[in-house]
């Protein structure tokens, strides 16, 4: 099961969100992502799903989701006429981009049967 498909991102995207030759990649890339962060799609997939998907496809292309990661800083520390600067980054650290973050948050507001934690880890009794 998929969270969107070709036709129900063209609905809410319109039909010319991309050229037709790479609409299947970015569907897939989207449901990849949305699988990864979500979960397993639920039976049915309701529609804010759909547009949490239309948001990672949105991000692929504005080159900003699945386009590379840059490493993150651990220190830089700049020194010039007396003023100095320094910045360091966690670990493992990486920015989101907006789509990302918004798609994050209407994952976390649909109401699904499985109680879910923050990271998108389904839990249950055995």
């Amino acid at each position: 099961m998929s969270f969107i498909t070709i036709e129900q991102a063209e609905t809410i995207l319109g039909a010319n969100f991309s050229e037709d030759s790479d609409k299947a990649r970015l569907i897939l890339l989207a449901n990849t992502w949305m699988k990864k962060n979500a979960g397993p799609a639920p039976d049915p997939v309701p529609h804010e799903l759909n547009v949490a998907a239309c948001e990672i496809i949105k991000g692929i292309i504005g080159k900003v989701i699945y386009n590379g990661q840059a490493q993150a800083l651990k220190r830089e520390k700049v020194k010039a006429d007396g003023v100095e600067s320094e910045e360091e980054y966690q670990d493992g650290s990486s920015s989101l981009s907006s789509y990302e973050q918004i798609a994050l948050d209407i994952i976390a507001a649909i109401d699904v049967d499985q109680p879910k934690t923050p990271y998108g880890i389904y839990l249950t009794r055995v």
